[in-house]
């Protein structure tokens, strides 16, 4: 893309996105101090497919889901904070082919309120992520009081890549073909 896409404030739908990943990642830390203060010294550190544990550890390593579980929504919080960094300095970071094909028939003015529109999807997909990990957590904080991962974390947790990501990219699908519909509208 050769022209620069003005930055347009995000709107009030992303700014609630932003809020509940960072209400999301807050309640993970939370979640995990609340665990190390009451979980007795010695828990299991790992389990196995059974959900039984295979081996224990000293408690403080219930501090490092928090730490691994952040990455991923801090992630989508600074891709959120410097869109429009990346779309114009960058935009080979932000594999969106259909997007970049199309958007530089959109009127100047509309271009900034496509790009948060991508990015408001981005940042809920970041919100269900947020969340899914801090059931996770929760999962695994059961497994630790009840000597055994309960049996709905297993599950949970190999479908999440699938449950998360097909929703994504049917709505990427269905905002392109919006676009399109925006530009046969500009070109009458």
């Amino acid at each position: 893309m050769e022209e620069q896409i003005h930055p347009v404030p995000m709107s009030m739908k992303g700014k609630m996105m932003v809020a509940l990943m960072v209400l999301g990642l807050l309640s993970m830390w939370i979640f995990a101090i609340y665990a190390y203060l009451t979980l007795p010294q010695e828990v299991p550190a790992h389990f196995g497919f059974s959900g039984e544990p295979t081996r224990y550890g000293d408690k403080s390593t219930f501090l490092i889901l928090p730490a691994a579980f952040s990455i991923g929504p801090a992630i989508f919080l600074l891709l959120a904070k410097y869109r429009f960094t990346l779309i114009n300095r960058h935009p080979y970071l932000i594999n969106l082919p259909a997007f970049f094909a199309h958007i530089s028939k959109i009127p100047k003015g509309r271009r900034g309120l496509w790009v948060n529109r991508y990015f408001e999807v981005m940042l809920s997909l970041g919100v269900v992520l947020t969340f899914s990990l801090l059931v996770m957590e929760i999962g695994i904080f059961l497994g630790e009081i009840y000597g055994k991962l309960p049996a709905w974390l297993m599950p949970f947790s190999l479908t999440m890549l699938v449950w998360l990501i097909l929703p994504f990219l049917f709505y990427l699908r269905k905002m392109n073909l919006e676009l399109k519909e925006e530009i046969k509208h500009v070109s009458k």
